[in-house]
């Protein structure tokens, strides 16, 4: 049958062997080689009358025992064009799919119908700018004079580093008060992910869509030091914003220092405790790490016990998470003699208490809908 379709399609066209060229019959033009795929898709960008033609008369022999019915929905070329878009975008379809047969048997009759160019790999991203461009202006015009948060973070698979950009705002009407979440832009990072660098990356998207810096009410990110730099400079930039546009500061801050502060309170330099708090985690995370082995966890598995997990730098409470589970191992430990272990279970019990209320109020922080005035 492929065969059949491929000498009908190579009827409109004559094969030049020397320049190794096929001549369409219809309006000339010189393809490359004489492969029937290009050639069918000469025909239906260019040739639609005749490709339609040949189409249905192509097929009228195998499908003479197939039932055919007559649908009829109403449609646009906007709407089609979106919901191609869509494949290419949100679904994730490879742009080729626009080019694969069986897909073009679908679509040809809907753009003959609406007369309409056909949709294929080569001309949609022409679309996809056009789409991008309209849903930058919404966005333009929804935070124009509004408060924003940002949450940034930074991904990497396959040796690609990805800076995603999400923007959080509320939006008040006289219907209903919403939280609306942006997808700002998703930025391959080609330089070193210093603080610096991710900064800049930042300030081009913003200025992109119409955002200052004093709009930004607050950035969420993970721990990584490069984040925590960016929201840095970020600040030091919003703090020269701000001293450029209010001339009044600088009178207001040099007051300041002729403010004489009372009652103030010695603050003891709390490094040597962090240190010992440090210490103490470092003990902990020894010990769940021994834990882990497979001699130990074959015991805890036996036992019905949960395998203490180990905490990451960047993810938040995962320390909390460690030694809470470490703590719930309590009891059962001190049963097994044979499992040497002497952690200080008065000190992880006290920092369980203290992050209590932290693990709990970070959870409330991570909500999607999170509003600002909202209390715990």
């Amino acid at each position: 049958m492929g065969r059949e379709l491929n000498k009908k399609v190579q009827q409109f066209f004559k094969l030049n062997l020397e320049e190794n060229k096929s001549i369409c019959s219809v309006c000339g033009i010189k393809l490359s080689g004489n492969h029937s795929t290009n050639l069918r898709r000469h025909l239906r960008t260019n040739d639609m009358d005749i490709f339609n033609e040949w189409n249905n008369s192509g097929h009228s022999q195998s499908t003479q025992c197939e039932e055919k019915r007559k649908i009829s929905y109403q449609a646009s070329e906007e709407a089609i064009v979106s919901s191609l878009i869509k494949i290419v975008t949100t679904d994730g379809k490879p742009f080729i799919f626009l080019d694969s047969e069986g897909f073009e048997e679908i679509m040809d009759p809907i753009y003959y119908a609406l007369g309409m160019n056909p949709v294929t790999s080569r001309n949609i991203m022409n679309f996809v700018s056009v789409k991008e461009q309209f849903v930058k202006e919404n966005i333009r015009a929804l935070v124009k004079g509004k408060l924003v948060s940002l949450k940034i973070d930074v991904a990497t698979r396959m040796d690609k580093a990805i800076l995603g950009i999400n923007l959080q705002m509320v939006h008040a009407s006289l219907a209903k008060t919403e939280i609306i979440v942006k997808t700002l832009g998703m930025i391959e990072l080609g330089g070193s992910h210093t603080g610096i660098y991710i900064k800049n990356k930042i300030l081009e998207v913003l200025d992109d869509y119409g955002i200052s810096l004093d709009q930004v009410y607050s950035v969420t990110s993970d721990n990584g030091r490069n984040m925590i730099k960016a929201v840095q400079v970020l600040n030091d930039a919003t703090e020269e914003f701000l001293f450029e546009e209010n001339t009044e500061s600088e009178n207001l801050l040099n007051e300041l220092d002729t403010i004489e502060l009372a009652n103030i309170h010695l603050v003891r330099c709390a490094a040597h405790k962090a240190k010992e708090i440090a210490d103490k985690i470092s003990s902990c995370r020894t010990l769940c790490k021994s834990l882990r082995i497979e001699t130990y966890r074959r015991i805890l598995i036996e036992n019905q016990r949960n395998i203490p997990s180990l905490d990451v730098a960047t993810r938040w409470n995962s320390t909390y998470l460690m030694l809470k589970r470490l703590l719930d191992l309590k009891d059962f430990l001190a049963t097994q003699s044979y499992i040497c272990v002497d952690p200080d279970w008065d000190w992880i019990e006290t920092y369980i208490d203290a992050f209590s209320d932290a693990y709990q109020a970070t959870l409330k922080l991570q909500d999607k809908n999170l509003v600002y005035s909202e209390s715990s």
